[in-house]
This record gives C-alpha cells, sequence and structure tokens, in this order.
C-alpha cells in the first residue's frame, strides 16, 4: 500500500488520532469539527478494509495495523511543517523537557526565565536512561538532555552535540585528613573508598562501574540516592566520596568545606546533547537555542 497516494487531508485525521486517542482532541488539533474526524475516519476505515481503531473507555485505541501505519505516517509529517496543524489552545504553550537530575541547576533559572518570558508552560519530566525517541517523535516531549555517547540520527530528529564537561570526585571534612595533599584520584584508587551513589541509572548500567568490573574492581557503595540535593548532606556527615559533573558543582550556590579531586581517567569526561524534532515551531525553537546557549557555557 502507498500511502501517499491517500487523500493528504484524510492522512493528517489519522496521524491526529494516533497521536491523541481522542476524536474530540485530534478535532481541536486538527481546527475541525468531531463529526468531520468521525467522517474522515469511516472513509479511512473502508479505503483500508480495517477498522484502525477500537474504543475502549473513553479512548481511541489504534489496531495493529494502525500501529503499523503510524511508524510510515509519523516521519512524513515530522518532516512537514508544524503549521500544517492548529495548536489544541492558541493561548496555552507547553514544552516538555527531561533533564538528567545533575542538570536541574544548571537550567532551572534559564528554564523559568523563558518560561516567563515566551509565555509557556513548562514541565520537567524525570530523567530515565532509554531511548525518548517515541516520546519526541509523537510530541509528547520536546527537548531530551541525553548523557553518554551521541545516537545516531533519525530523519525527524535532531542531535544536536552540546559538548563535554569532566566529572570529579568531592568529598567533606570527615575525609579532609586523608586527602591532605592529594588533587588528583586515579579509576582504580576510587575502590577504596564507599561511595554516595546519586544516578537515574543501576551500577550495571553506568560506564565507569562497568570498566572498573573489567579490572576486577567493584566500587562500595556507603549512599544510594536519586536527588543530587542529598548529595552534599551526605559527605559533610559521613566519609563518602562522590562524583559529580563538574557544572553541577560549578553551580553550587555554597561550596563552603567541599573539596574537589580531578578524576584521572579518560571515563571521567561526560557528554551532554539534545535530542528533539527537526520542525517545531518558532518559539520552540528559540527555547531550545536559549539552552544549548547556556548549556555551552559550562560544556566545551
Amino acid at each position: 500500500m502507498n500511502i501517499a497516494q491517500f487523500d493528504f487531508n484524510l492522512l493528517k485525521v489519522l496521524y491526529a488520532l494516533l497521536q491523541t486517542g481522542s476524536t474530540r482532541d485530534a478535532a481541536l488539533k486538527l481546527g475541525i469539527s468531531s463529526s468531520a474526524v468521525s467522517h474522515a475516519l469511516s472513509r479511512l476505515r473502508v479505503a483500508l478494509n480495517d477498522p484502525l481503531f477500537k474504543r475502549e473507555n473513553n479512548c481511541q485505541v489504534p489496531t495493529p495495523f494502525a500501529l503499523a501505519l503510524k511508524t510510515r505516517l509519523v516521519p512524513l509529517f515530522i518532516s512537514l511543517n508544524d503549521d500544517l496543524f492548529k495548536d489544541t489552545n492558541e493561548e496555552v504553550k507547553e514544552f516538555k523537557i527531561v533533564i538528567p537530575p545533575a542538570l536541574t541547576g544548571v537550567i532551572t533559572s534559564t528554564l523559568a526565565s523563558l518560561s516567563s518570558q515566551l509565555n509557556f508552560s513548562l514541565e520537567c519530566i524525570p530523567f530515565q536512561r532509554r531511548s525518548w525517541r517515541e516520546e519526541v517523535l509523537d510530541g509528547s516531549v520536546d527537548l531530551v538532555l541525553a548523557v553518554g555517547d551521541y545516537q545516531n540520527p533519525v530523519s525527524s530528529l535532531r542531535f544536536d552535540d552540546v559538548g563535554c564537561a569532566r566529572l570529579v570526585v568531592i568529598y567533606g571534612e570527615p575525609l579532609r585528613a586523608n586527602f591532605k595533599g592529594v588533587n588528583q584520584i586515579s579509576l582504580e584508587q576510587l575502590v577504596a573508598h564507599q561511595h554516595v551513589y546519586c544516578l537515574p541509572w543501576g551500577q550495571d548500567d553506568n560506564e565507569i562501574d562497568r570498566q572498573l568490573r573489567r579490572r576486577g574492581l567493584n566500587r562500595s557503595i556507603g549512599f544510594k540516592c536519586h536527588d543530587y540535593s542529598q548529595v552534599i548532606p551526605a559527605i559533610t556527615a559521613a566519609p563518602y566520596i562522590a562524583i559529580v559533573p563538574k557544572p553541577w558543582l560549578d553551580v553550587l550556590p555554597e561550596k563552603t568545606r567541599i573539596y574537589e579531586l580531578q578524576l584521572n581517567d579518560e571515563l571521567a569526561i561526560g557528554k551532554l546533547f539534545l535530542m528533539h524534532r527537526k520542525s517545531l515551531s518558532p518559539w520552540k525553537k528559540k527555547t531550545i537555542s536559549s539552552l544549548k546557549l547556556k548549556l555551552k557555557s559550562f560544556y566545551i
């Protein structure tokens, strides 16, 4: 089946239904009536010889055939301009961003300023170490700040390489005597100390821990958390060290009696890139451009 031969307006309705799961929301997105959406859906069902959607509760749940079509429609529509669709509420603008926890302190003030200046509602979504491509493609997420290796591009998505920043080791007063006269530490020396572990993924997925295991070594975790605001209280109260990104440390408002060691290893480099759709409204492009400029001051 060649979807390019279909009435483009019918394909727009199908795409909107796949995105929203609702006749009403699809109508709002397209700027047409709900009855027009229902009429288009009836034509699509006849033409494609498939029900396409089944109503469950108040949602239109796509059939396997419709889901297969979605994989072909998404690149088609994302490669086009968002102006093909009418915003659900033009006066209500929303921007959803996925941020690794170590970067919230770096860009929160910039995000707040942008949301106020450009008059949009911003939502920060908790980071998970997984692919966010589907969410970015279907528009439920606008921007992902991704750490790690640069990903292969997809025709409908853009991956902006922001740069690299060092990982450093920090500790507090309980270990000050132990590190007297020391300003750097090797990867192997990390295992001699207990650590604060504050990453949104397990040690099995952490590159430093993987490299240590390849050398027959393992870190001892004394304190595990998911909120970076807990790191400083932990290392000031107990003889723990923590590996943190240098940008996170640089923006801490209070660093009294917090001490830093250079991690002497090629793995002590953290990479950052942005993932977003190529086709975006002007205010979203401006938001992303401003965030990238801010991050560039921390990542080289």
